[in-house]
């Protein structure tokens, strides 16, 4: 079950704009911990049509390998994306091998099931794509994936 923690966005305190002609660039990563089968997820939706940049996190229970948490991180993502009526969509990853199996060059027996999701969500986009990105050029979406989990982990105040 995903339990949003935190979606900080500008447009918090503004009215809802519809994104429905809008393309966007969309990050994702991951922070998994092997002790308590969880990670952390985040996502930053970007473009010169969008404006200002949307990030977004969460944490997901019961995730079995770093590879699962990169495929949630994508899914979790996309299904904000509909939420914020984003037209078309570019997703980067630094997985390459999730990156592979989402575009069907390869195929991961764990991810099967994750990625027929993100294939039917994406089918709600009037296009979509995804493509690697070097981790050296994730390391915003990186830390916010990580601070979700240590957000998670921190004793209530």
């Amino acid at each position: 079950m995903l339990m949003i923690l935190a979606y900080v966005a500008e447009l918090l305190n503004k009215t809802f704009v519809s994104l429905k002609h809008v393309y966007c660039i969309c990050k994702t990563d991951a922070a998994w911990s092997k002790e308590k089968l969880l990670a952390g997820l985040g996502w930053i939706f970007s473009g010169a049509t969008l404006g200002t940049p949307i990030t977004g996190s969460a944490v997901e229970a019961s995730v079995k390998s770093p590879l699962i948490a990169e495929a949630v991180a994508i899914r979790a993502a996309l299904c904000m994306a509909i939420t914020l009526e984003i037209a078309s969509i570019e997703v980067f990853s630094d997985n390459q091998t999730l990156v592979r199996a989402i575009s069907g060059t390869t195929q991961a027996k764990e991810i099967i099931d994750i990625v027929k999701d993100i294939r039917s969500i994406t089918s709600e986009f009037a296009s979509s794509s995804f493509s690697f990105i070097p981790r050296s050029q994730n390391l915003t979406v990186d830390s916010l994936a990580k601070e979700a989990l240590r957000f998670y982990y921190s004793p209530s105040v």
